[in-house]
């Protein structure tokens, strides 16, 4: 399609579609989903509602990374960290009530190993030359370009990639360290106390080194993000309490990967997770992909992102400008860095990080020290520290 094509139909999408169209569509995929399993429906409507609240929020996580980094500006970091606080008192309280409601949430915890801290030094990378993240990936559909798709392809690429070589990489001899859990060494409330701790520790170090505190002479706009961070928390939360387990960006990708390949004749015998019974059975057919939660969450991601974009007027279905081929092969790079990196470290920002920490796993914080330190060394390469200019122009991710 050409550029004027694409341009001349983006107009007919803001203006001939009603503004309550996006969500019928979203309330009618919901009710289909529903017939065939409930519980679907409402991951596809969490989806659907985090990609409207990334887009209206612009909460992210590797455009604060990059704020933090070049411009030393805390505040979406702060943000995050009140994300973070939110997911472990969430985690928290779903443990302690067990015994009453029956729910028992998957608590992820992630061996160390050379693999999982390169996948992460890798994410790391690739989020700095993407300029966004494995969620803020999908959220960026919300733009339009072939950049964002370019990203994209290189994150499912990436992942699928990881899901053949992983098995591979953790089978060679290497040290090895299980993560240690706050859990088993001090209980579910002095597991919940040190991370709490730990994050306000965080919010200390980057207020001396920022000179700036939360909520300090933030201007109106720029609080944004916490609101986002809250509502991004809320339906964090209602994905643990539907699904069982943390919300999770990379896998469904991974298995989207995987189904599109198969499509194309590759055989899943040839890889040693996907010929295993598992595997096989994540492989069966449409409705095994359809179906998956984070496959659904994804959709729904992208989907909600999109239709708020068309809401708002600012959806351009072929991006703002026209984009080099040096600008889309660092994209697709950098999607690739990330899905691949992501499969070998056990996830993305929201899988490894947030998940890991909120489980009360050591490996989360491990995994961002990691990711910070790639991110912060394609910047280093790529000329980004003290230009604040970049840093502003990287948006949302």
């Amino acid at each position: 399609m050409t550029r004027p094509a694409a341009t001349a139909l983006t107009k007919v999408l803001t203006k001939a579609l009603p503004v309550g169209l996006p969500v019928v569509l979203a309330l009618a995929m919901g009710a289909a989903l529903a017939v065939q399993q409930p519980q679907a429906a409402l991951v596809w409507g969490l989806g659907c509602g985090l990609g409207h609240v990334l887009v209206r929020s612009r909460f992210g996580f590797a455009s604060g990374y990059r704020r933090l980094l070049v411009e030393r500006d805390p505040g979406p970091a702060y943000a995050q960290l009140l994300l973070l606080a939110l997911l472990v008192v969430a985690m928290a309280l779903v443990l302690a009530l067990e015994p009453l409601t029956g729910l028992r949430p998957k608590l992820l915890n992630t061996t160390i190993t050379l693999p999982f801290l390169a996948g992460a030094f890798l994410f790391g990378i690739g989020m700095e030359r993407a300029r966004a993240c494995g969620c803020g990936s999908l959220a960026a559909t919300s733009r339009g370009g072939a950049g964002v798709l370019a990203a994209l392809a290189g994150l499912v690429l990436g992942a699928f990639l990881g899901t053949l070589h992983g098995p591979l990489l953790a089978r060679l001899p290497q040290p090895r360290l299980e993560s240690p859990t706050g859990l088993d060494s001090f209980g579910l409330a002095g597991a919940l106390l040190l991370q709490l701790l730990f994050i306000a520790l965080i919010v200390l170090l980057l207020s001396r080194w920022t000179g700036q505190t939360p909520w300090a002479g933030q201007p109106r706009q720029c609080k944004a993000p916490y609101g986002g961070a809250a509502a991004v928390a809320l339906l964090a939360i209602g994905l643990l309490l539907v699904t069982a387990e943390p919300w999770k960006v990379l896998w469904g990708l991974a298995l989207s990967g995987a189904h599109l390949a198969q499509l194309l004749g590759w055989d899943p015998q040839s890889s040693t997770f996907w010929s295993s019974a598992k595997g096989q059975a994540l492989l069966q057919g449409p409705g095994a992909w359809l179906f998956n939660h984070a496959v659904l969450v994804d959709l729904g991601l992208v989907y909600g992102s999109v239709a708020t974009a068309i809401g708002q007027g600012r959806f351009r279905l072929a991006g703002e400008a026209p984009q080099s081929l040096a600008a889309l092969a660092r994209s697709g790079g950098g999607g690739l860095l990330m899905g691949y990196g992501g499969l070998l470290a056990s996830g993305c920002n929201v899988n490894a990080f947030l998940g890991g920490v909120m489980s009360f796993s050591l490996h989360g914080w491990i995994w961002l020290a990691a990711a910070l330190l790639g991110f912060a060394s394609s910047l280093r390469l790529s000329g980004g520290f003290g230009n604040g200019a970049a840093g502003r122009a990287a948006g949302a991710g």
